[in-house]
């Protein structure tokens, strides 16, 4: 009988017309040699191996690299019957998991699918926005590891058609290893001592859906320790920063970031709170669902399916007595209403919306049912993102990018020298290297008001908002072009 920290759905017994894997008994690793003179620091999972059935050599080699721990959303400590039908084999996925989740940590995914097939499963990662295959595996343990995961984020396992959506954390543990130098008495060799460094947390969202050939996992990956960043790291210019500080100065009115899917604008608006933080301010948060836990935030999660959705939870918040409230995604006319109204009332308010443009951002709140005067008098501004990836510093080189991608950036006469990388280890052959933004910032003045007010049409807007200094997404992203940061096939593709 052994213990383990799962929740008491993993003694389920699995039904009998799913294959269970068969345990074999674990290999022991060979100790790596070290050379006694030699101080290494090295992450490694716990020491058990996981079984050949759930994949030699892949899981000998995952499960070297790092100390996993997966938490349960909610779940509590019950003893493990290995002799319990289904027991072992959830075990078995749990530690499969944690080599999968932790490897594709070590590569800096945001994403992690596992998608089934007729015969295979395929797992895939979405590193720097970009999806590919990482490996394929028999359709058989597909089920095992799907209950695997709705156990640990309590969803249900008897539901398979209907969407789940759920929540892990995962710790990953440094090991610091080092060999002993005392003298040993008995005159054998110094044994490597390891002592347990600093821990990560990542809190994995996890959504499953139906298809044709099963339920699809998704899982998002966030990194606690990363999730925040200043508003000088995310990627804007001198000028850009200055107007944005510039939106902050008021003590009441609107700012929203607006982008595609997947273009960092809640990154965007967890660093203006970072900038906006004070023990002066009473900070709210609606989020639907809450990504970054963060201990100085009052952060509320919307649960429709509860009735608690953003338009009660917005007629309600301003008796909270909130100085900034962030509202996670406008969308509908009443949430945009309330927004509108609580920035009128003396508040900071913050918030995505979906729109292609900052400009758009306008004709987007319009449609929404807001009135121009509301809108002309309650926004501060409008901050329109992009993500795109670098080039890899380690392998850049200068190239020749096609006449197409130049003029679509407006590069036709620019004289370069334009870089891109050739691709190389660091970078796993793809030439890119993390990502940067690109950003359109449209600042609300009075002149800009009054053409919303007088309904002047959107290119007016536009053109008296780039003679005032706002770069459109293409013109940031030439910018980036000819520094160096990107190439231009990713910047037209962003952009």
């Amino acid at each position: 009988m052994q213990r383990y920290n799962v929740p008491r759905q993993a003694a389920t017994p699995i039904p009998r017309e799913q294959p269970v894997p068969q345990r074999p008994a674990p290999s022991v690793p060979t100790p790596p040699s070290v050379d006694p003179s030699s101080n290494t620091k090295e992450s490694q999972l716990q020491t058990k191996v996981v079984p050949t059935s759930w994949g030699k050599p892949l899981a000998d080699e995952l499960t070297e690299k790092v100390k996993v721990s997966v938490r349960p959303n909610v779940g509590t400590t019950v003893a493990v019957d290995q002799h319990v039908p289904g027991a072992e084999a959830h075990h078995d996925a749990v530690l499969f998991l944690r080599g999968i989740l932790s490897e594709g940590i070590r590569r800096g995914i945001s994403d992690v699918h596992f998608e089934p097939r007729v015969d295979s499963y395929a797992i895939r990662f979405r590193v720097d926005g970009v999806l590919n295959k990482y490996v394929e595996r028999p359709r058989d343990q597909y089920s095992t590891l799907l209950n695997t995961v709705k156990v640990l984020a309590d969803l249900d396992i008897a539901t398979h058609h209907l969407p789940q959506d759920g929540h892990i954390e995962l710790v990953l543990q440094e090991i610091d290893r080092h060999l002993s130098r005392q003298i040993d008495p008995t005159g054998g060799a110094a044994e490597p001592v390891s002592m347990e460094g600093r821990k990560s947390y990542y809190d994995i969202r996890v959504s499953i859906f139906p298809s044709v050939n099963g339920e699809v996992i998704v899982m998002r990956v966030l990194n606690r320790d990363n999730a925040l960043l200043s508003v000088e790291e995310l990627g804007m210019d001198m000028m850009q920063l200055e107007q944005l500080r510039g939106m902050l100065v008021t003590s009441y009115g609107m700012m929203l970031v607006t982008g595609p899917t997947g273009s960092g604008k809640t990154t965007t608006l967890y660093s203006i709170l970072s900038e906006l933080k004070s023990q002066e301010k009473n900070i709210v948060t609606l989020e639907d669902p809450i990504e970054f836990h963060l201990d100085w935030l009052r952060q509320c999660e919307i649960n429709e399916e509860r009735g608690f959705t953003f338009e009660k939870a917005m007629s309600s918040v301003l008796r909270q007595d909130p100085d900034v409230l962030m509202v996670g995604e406008i969308r509908d006319p009443s949430t945009a209403e309330y927004a509108v109204r609580s920035a009128l009332v003396g508040r900071i308010v913050g918030s995505t919306i979906h729109a292609n443009t900052a400009i758009g951002t306008i004709a987007r709140m319009l449609e929404l049912g807001i009135q121009r005067s509301l809108l002309a008098h309650t926004v501060n501004g409008v901050i329109a993102q992009r993500l795109a990836r670098q080039v890899c510093p380690h392998c850049k080189e200068e190239y020749e990018p096609s006449q197409l991608h130049l003029a679509h950036l407006g590069l036709q006469k620019a004289p370069g020298p334009y870089l891109h990388g050739k691709g190389c280890d660091k970078c796993g052959q793809t030439g890119f290297l993390g990502r940067t933004g690109i950003f359109s910032t449209l600042v609300f003045d009075d002149r800009l008001r009054g053409l919303i007010f007088d309904q002047r049409p959107l290119v007016e807007i536009q053109d008296y908002a780039i003679k005032q200094g706002m770069r459109t997404l293409k013109m940031d992203a030439a910018s980036k072009v000819l520094a160096g940061i990107t190439t231009v096939e990713e910047a037209t593709r962003v952009v």
